[in-house]
């Protein structure tokens, strides 16, 4: 199913085509221009203009959906209407022949002011992928609005966007450290901005960690960096499982500890090492089986609605055509704890957001683009 854009979702600034807060009016298509900036911020898909153009060239423009003009004056009091919204609908009109097509009239203090705008309306109808994902997430971060604010600049470009605090410090990694060469292949669609994430993530484990030994196989070509990053990351869980063993005297001093003690111990441990454990009486036995009874049942709740937004978006996934790994790489997926899945669906979890530390060691895992998957509409 399409995204659904609502006065709501759209922070109350979203204008009405017909019976609402703003009528659309009418514009000639030779008076728009094209604003640089926001052009280069939002990517137009070629496959998807020449399927746009087809259809208006058998049923004209949708009248429902007006595209967005910035009308405004430059320093010598030149008038002009900039396009912030629907690049993808005024190119098609055009190679369709059309001549005059419906838009909404905004005036805006600055290009940040209307940037942050169009932003909304582009993530209230879809998400944002590859570069322009990067584009918009870097434009937004340098902007005054962010700037000025206290605190976790992260968490506030993420909730512009309505992304993960996560998918923002990944996106400003790349940003910063990506090769020119790493950021053509995001371009041409070659890679994601999560593999290259991981690329330079990789790359920064060998420079701080590997051998001598394992430079040079990279060096001759007997290795890759992946494959060296593996290993250090093999050699690293070995010693840590090295760490936990548990010894005779561990044992030992656990059951020297016990002695005289009605509890039993406890070897359900992750790590090996043996624990007394406290026997509930019959009272507090009672008293947790009605918490883990209340939790479940808030959990089961939760995690049906959870389950519905995941279902309703795999199968707007597939009615945009995208194949069963592209819907498994989707950012949506990217991290199973609760606290990330229902803030990529925005829903309330009911519970205080605890805050995530990037453990590379643990992270094979691919986040993908964000992937247009609410609709054929616009860029």
């Amino acid at each position: 199913m399409a995204k659904k854009l609502n006065i709501i979702t759209a922070g109350g600034n979203l204008p009405f085509a017909n019976n609402g807060l703003k009528l659309s009016e009418n514009i000639l298509i030779e008076k728009i221009e094209e604003h640089e900036k926001f052009k280069s911020l939002f990517s137009i898909d070629k496959t998807l203009l020449d399927r746009i153009a087809a259809d208006m060239a058998k049923n004209s423009f949708d009248s429902s959906q007006p595209v967005h003009i910035w009308v405004t004056r430059d320093e010598n009091g030149t008038e002009h209407n900039y396009l912030i919204d629907g690049y993808t609908r005024v190119a098609a009109s055009r190679m369709a022949g059309i001549k005059m097509v419906p838009y909404f009239k905004h005036t805006f203090e600055s290009f940040e002011e209307a940037h942050r705008y169009a932003l909304h309306l582009q993530t209230d109808r879809r998400n944002l992928n590859g570069i322009d994902l990067l584009k918009n997430i870097q434009e937004l971060m340098g902007s005054e609005y962010i700037q000025s604010l206290e605190g976790n600049k992260n968490e506030a470009v993420g909730k512009e966007l309505g992304l993960s605090e996560k998918t923002v410090e990944r996106a400003n990694k790349v940003n910063s450290r990506a090769s020119d060469e790493q950021i053509e292949r995001i371009e041409k669609g070659e890679a994601s901005p999560n593999q290259i994430y991981n690329e330079i993530i990789n790359q920064e484990t060998v420079d701080e960690e590997a051998t001598d030994e394992q430079r040079e196989r990279i060096e001759s070509g007997e290795a890759t960096v992946k494959d060296i990053c593996k290993e250090i990351k093999a050699e690293k869980k070995s010693r840590k499982a090295s760490k936990k063993k548990p010894s005779d005297d561990d044992i030992s001093e656990s059951l020297s500890t016990n002695e005289g003690t009605p509890a039993g111990l406890n070897f359900n441990h992750s790590d090996g090492i043996e624990r007394p454990s406290y026997r509930l009486s019959p009272e507090e036995d009672s008293e947790r089986t009605k918490e883990r009874k209340a939790a479940y049942e808030a959990g089961l709740k939760k995690g049906s609605a959870l389950a519905y937004e995941i279902y309703d978006f795999i199968l707007s996934e597939i009615e945009s055509g995208k194949s069963a790994e592209e819907i498994r790489n989707d950012i949506h997926f990217d991290d199973f704890s609760v606290a990330r899945i229902y803030r990529a669906f925005n829903l309330d979890d009911g519970q205080k957001q605890e805050k995530e530390h990037s453990d590379s060691e643990n992270d094979e895992s691919d986040i993908s683009d964000f992937d247009d998957a609410f609709g054929e509409e616009n860029k």
